[in-house]
């Protein structure tokens, strides 16, 4: 599973964290989430959401995944589920000359490796005033 943007523990759980009118809520499509006080999602019967304060929670990062290829970073952008691939991107110029990457966007470049192929790597960092250290796995 590829993970990326912001995640919260609370509840010794960790969860999706969002923002909404300067509101925090927790997301998961574990329905046995209803029995702590979540509640489904208006938009989606499938999520389910639960509205906290920063105080409640006992952790928040945000998720950064990357691969290296070759001692070059690239950004983990998605997975494609037909063709079981990871699109990884980079704006580093020099990376074209060793690897078979495609211009993608402006001044960035995309290469599309099937998931088995590669180690992605998560770095966590810190948000909302939690300040424990930067950790990768």
């Amino acid at each position: 599973m590829i993970r990326k943007g912001r995640f919260a523990i609370w509840n010794n759980e960790e969860y999706e964290l969002f923002s909404y009118q300067r509101q925090y809520y927790l997301k998961t499509r574990n329905q046995l989430a209803l029995s702590n006080g979540f509640v489904k999602s208006p938009k989606d019967k499938n999520i389910f959401i639960k509205k906290v304060n920063v105080k409640e929670l006992e952790d928040a990062y945000e998720i950064i995944s990357y691969v290296m290829i070759l001692s070059y970073r690239f950004a983990v952008e998605g997975y494609n589920d037909e063709t079981g691939t990871v699109a990884l991107v980079t704006n580093n110029p020099f990376v074209q000359k060793k690897i078979n990457v495609r211009p993608y966007g402006k001044d960035e470049f995309i290469i599309e490796i099937p998931y088995g192929e590669v180690q992605i790597i998560e770095e966590h960092i810190p948000i909302l005033g939690f300040e424990k250290h930067l950790t990768q796995y």
